[in-house]
């Protein structure tokens, strides 16, 4: 191992250990917020509140998820399990996202059962209101720190974390809004806002679904990534094109395949200096990379210009002429 693949392990680890410790503060402060927003709203008789604690219960269940995910993927390789278990993220998130989506079904069968109940309220729901202006400052100050470190550690989680507290921002406002017009009493209000909190956590959980499903099954989820690396790569000395690049997200991180084009002519020796060359290149240049494989492949000089201009008649005939070449 490079001493640059060495130092791009530690950093890494730490990342993964920050994304743990600050999706474990916004857990536990996300699960104390929605049980006082649940007690708060059972006394008061706010059934929107209620709602609104469920909502914030399938958040906990997120956000639960990816800590869980990231304690996983910060563990040891194993000969068991040799490219570690940074997919735990993914896997822990799919299965959430079903729970919640399930949760959010429950909630839209009941909000349909009040859209026609109103509410007996006497007093002024004071308590109630102070739940969600507090429900409104939680999620802003947890989506702004979410935000900052999913960015700088490559957490997928954290970040549709943090959209999702910023989300709930404007949920807050719209269950704050109903509270009142609940108080004065207005029809339809509370069963309707139950209904639009049940089809927030369904697509919250239908989002959850769709995309471990798709880092699951290796899609290429960032072809602007791709774009540039192969850029990066023509760019080296010795690289006369580049055949494919391939990137698979596991987790928080990036696994890149890679295959460059050089002279046949080359060194098995001076080949292997280039493949190394490359790795420390990509790695260099681009976060969150947690392994690169590269495989060299030899291409005659007549087809350098085509390769670097998507080889016109195809990069299979130039391959099916390189051990000819070779030999």
């Amino acid at each position: 191992m490079s001493s640059q693949t060495a130092e791009s392990g530690k950093h890494i680890n730490k990342g993964l250990q920050q994304g743990q410790r600050i999706a474990m503060i916004a857990t536990l402060v996300t699960f104390f917020l929605a049980v006082g927003k649940a007690v708060v709203g059972y006394l008061f008789d706010s059934k929107i509140l209620v709602a609104d604690a469920f909502h914030s219960g399938a958040d906990l269940l997120a956000i639960f998820a990816a800590w869980f995910g990231l304690w996983l993927a910060s563990k040891k390789k194993t000969k068991r399990f040799p490219y570690g278990l940074y997919k735990a993220e993914t896997l822990v998130t799919l299965i959430v996202g079903g729970l919640i989506t399930w949760v959010g079904l429950e909630i839209l069968i009941e909000g349909y059962h009040k859209l026609f109940y109103i509410a007996q309220l006497r007093n002024f729901p004071i308590f109630p209101v102070s739940a969600s202006i507090l429900s409104i400052i939680t999620s802003f100050l947890l989506a702004k720190r979410e935000m900052k470190i999913g960015r700088s550690i490559n957490s997928q989680s954290l970040v549709a974390n943090a959209n999702e507290s910023i989300l709930d921002i404007f949920t807050s406002l719209v269950v704050l809004t109903g509270i009142l017009l609940a108080y004065l009493r207005i029809p339809y209000v509370e069963g309707s806002i139950i209904i639009v909190m049940s089809l927030l956590i369904i697509i919250l959980g239908l989002k959850n679904i769709w995309i471990s499903l798709l880092i699951l099954m290796d899609a290429n989820l960032d072809p602007t990534l791709q774009s540039e690396i192969e850029e990066k790569i023509n760019n080296i000395y010795g690289v006369k094109g580049v055949g494919r690049v391939m990137i698979r997200q596991s987790g928080p991180l990036k696994m890149v395949e890679c295959e460059i084009l050089t002279s046949p002519s080359l060194s098995f020796y001076k080949a292997h200096q280039l493949a190394d060359m490359t790795e420390a290149h990509i790695v260099r240049y681009f976060k969150h990379i947690e392994s690169v494989f590269v495989h060299v492949e030899p291409l005659r000089e007549k087809c350098l210009n085509n390769a670097k201009h998507k080889c016109h008649i195809g990069y299979g005939a130039c391959f099916g002429l390189r051990w000819l070449l070779y030999w």
